[in-house]
């Protein structure tokens, strides 16, 4: 993958994914209680501000600017404190 084909992909003001995290994360996580959690590949962010929404602090990783940028975006709308990392794993 490469990154400027994802920038290109998040360089809208429509969410690419839907704005509800994986259910595969929330069977797994439900009931839990909050600690950390690394998102890796976090595209939009829709899983790290779940967690973060839940209490979590959350450390979302992607290689993508613009997807980071749309995650902080909303983030910041919804007054959640993540760390945003742009890094290529």
């Amino acid at each position: 993958m490469e990154r400027e084909r994802w920038d290109d992909r998040y360089r809208t003001d429509e969410l690419i994914w839907r704005a509800e995290p994986n259910r595969f994360l929330v069977e797994e996580v439900v009931g839990l209680a909050p600690g950390r959690a690394l998102d890796l590949a976090c595209g939009e962010g829709r899983n790290a501000l779940w967690l973060a929404e839940r209490g979590w602090q959350v450390t979302a990783v992607d290689f993508s600017a613009v997807g980071l940028a749309k995650a902080q975006r909303l983030a910041s709308e919804r007054a959640l404190d993540l760390r945003w990392v742009e890094a290529d794993v």
